[in-house]
């Protein structure tokens, strides 16, 4: 059907061209066509070639738009896979599978295992080291039978004897030897106990020298500056290392409370300065923060920052030298004609516990001994009574302990002293007065109570506005006859 419209078409082109129509029939082929479907040739006859041009372009724009639609959709869709897959991946991490997690985890366990056994190891072998050297060391000590051989035996601190002012010193103490035979006699009660504790701290055994040069081993001995005990220490310190003070009872003045604070401050001090023990001496003496400032004085100025190069206060400037002076003598007694008598190397004191107030004159005289027996071993009571809120512990001579103890717990308790202040005041009255030279180591306070006289009295009697006395210095003091006391 198509080819004979086909040739229809040609024949009826034909006749155009012949009859001189040629031109417009072939400039517009969509005419020819019109005309074939007017003359009803052409019916279901194919568009012209232009219209099937623009309908195949179209159709190729069209299938280019949903290539591109589905394209699009392919890309959103694989987004939103992509999206969900990473959304899956945040709440629930995938984790790999290791095959040697198990074995790393045991091998691991095992590595602890080992370390611990190996640190357990090495803490039975410090142990056994530390035992060894402490049965040796308490054998050593056993072996002694004077406590003096222990104390020479402790020296760590090096000697210093070229020293001028350590000659200085040795000289002048060695010219009266009973004076030196005294203070040692008088520290037998204590040396074993100051002894034992430098060496359970492996301190240098020197320390135990110290009080010889505060206090000459005096437990009720005072300063000018407010110290007090066989270690002078201040109140301050003394609070500041557990020292309690009240008006009837002071911890400086008890011996075994006193040397576990002033060791306790020696140590801390030794820390501070480095390991310098005279450094650590000076700073006892004058204070830290007084030896801290010369030695960043020195420092500055390019100078030594020694003991021997410090520009310390004239008395900390002896105390050092001093201190060596007598070990020197200790250590050679036979040189400087001092006999020593020998010290057990035993405790000399016991304590026991008393939760009641006892009157320690009563209970040695109860006991048959001096009425100063127990107050001059427990001075720390200041009225002589004993007050268990404060301390409960009470030291006895040795040799009379059980005795001593005996009577103790058959005694009544004494009267309350605990808001008792520890100061008396005395009534005036007239009459003559005496004088008092003042001594080292000797304060108002105590020369007013050796004297039966307030300390406000004195004061007011030699026109006194402050504490400070010097020795040498002589004070006016009524007679004791003339005092009446009477107790507030």
């Amino acid at each position: 059907m198509n080819t004979n419209i086909k040739a229809t078409i040609s024949l009826v082109a034909s006749l155009f061209l012949y009859s001189g129509m040629s031109t417009s029939v072939l400039a517009n082929d969509i005419d020819l066509h019109q005309a074939a479907k007017v003359l009803g040739l052409l019916q279901n006859a194919p568009a012209p070639p232009s219209q099937r041009k623009n309908s195949q372009a179209q159709a190729t724009q069209l299938y280019k738009r949903q290539q591109q639609a589905r394209q699009l959709q392919y890309q959103n869709k694989h987004r939103q896979q992509q999206n969900n897959v990473a959304q899956r991946n945040i709440a629930k991490p995938t984790v790999k599978h290791d095959p040697y997690a198990a074995k790393r985890l045991q091998i691991q366990r095992q590595n602890i295992q080992r370390k611990k056994a190996h640190y357990a190891r090495l803490a039975q072998i410090q142990r056994q080291k530390y035992q060894r050297i402490h049965n040796q060391r308490k054998q050593q000590q056993n072996n002694y039978g004077n406590v003096w051989n222990r104390l020479y035996s402790g020296f760590k601190i090096r000697n210093y004897n070229y020293q001028p002012l350590v000659k200085r010193y040795t000289r002048e103490f060695s010219r009266n030897p009973k004076r030196v035979q005294q203070l040692a006699d008088r520290s037998s009660p204590y040396l074993y106990m100051v002894v034992n504790e430098l060496n359970r701290r492996n301190m240098p055994t020197e320390l135990a020298l110290l009080p010889f040069v505060e206090s000459a081993y005096r437990n009720k001995a005072f300063s000018h500056a407010g110290a007090a005990g066989m270690w002078q220490i201040i109140p301050a310190t003394g609070r500041r290392f557990g020292l309690r003070q009240t008006r009837s009872y002071d911890a400086r003045l008890d011996p075994y409370q006193a040397t576990r604070a002033a060791l306790d401050y020696l140590q801390r001090l030794n820390k501070e300065f480095r390991g310098d023990w005279l450094l650590s001496l000076a700073a006892y003496n004058a204070g830290e923060f007084r030896v801290h400032r010369e030695i960043a004085k020195n420092r500055a100025r390019g100078k030594r920052t020694d003991y021997w190069s410090l520009n310390l206060p004239k008395e900390t400037r002896q105390y050092v030298p001093r201190l060596l002076a007598y070990k020197e003598i200790f250590r050679n007694p036979r040189n400087y004609r001092v006999q020593l008598r020998v010290i057990p190397n035993t405790t000399a004191l016991a304590q026991i516990q008393v939760n009641k107030p006892v009157d320690l004159k009563r209970a040695a005289l109860a006991a048959g001994l001096p009425a100063d027996t127990l107050s001059s071993l427990n001075p720390g009571f200041l009225h002589g009574i004993t007050t268990p809120r404060h301390s409960n512990r009470i030291l006895l001579p040795r040799q009379y302990a059980g005795r001593l103890n005996h009577v103790i717990q058959r005694l009544p308790h004494a009267a309350d002293v605990h808001n008792k202040p520890a100061r008396r005041s005395y009534k005036r009255s007239r009459g003559r007065y005496t004088t008092h030279k003042v001594r080292r180591g000797d304060n108002l306070y105590r020369i007013a109570r050796k004297h039966g006289i307030s300390v406000k009295r004195l004061k007011r009697l030699n026109n006194l506005r402050s504490n400070k006395i010097w020795p040498g210095k002589r004070l006016k003091i009524t007679t004791k006859s003339r005092n009446r006391k009477s107790y507030s």
